[in-house]
């Protein structure tokens, strides 16, 4: 599956890595959701720099 994550702590222009990953299987009680879209906006990026 496509993905994005920080590889690391840092400025997230220099940590992002976007690639690709295993796809999860759900244990019990879980449930796999396909996402067709998602964002970022400012305020998650503030959060995320919050020490």
């Amino acid at each position: 599956m496509r993905a994005a994550w920080y590889s690391k702590n840092g400025d997230a222009r220099d940590v992002l890595v976007v690639g690709e990953l295993p796809v999860p299987t759900p244990g019990p009680g879980e449930v796999r959701v396909k996402v067709a879209a998602s964002g970022v906006n400012p305020s998650d990026v503030k959060a995320r720099g919050a020490r």
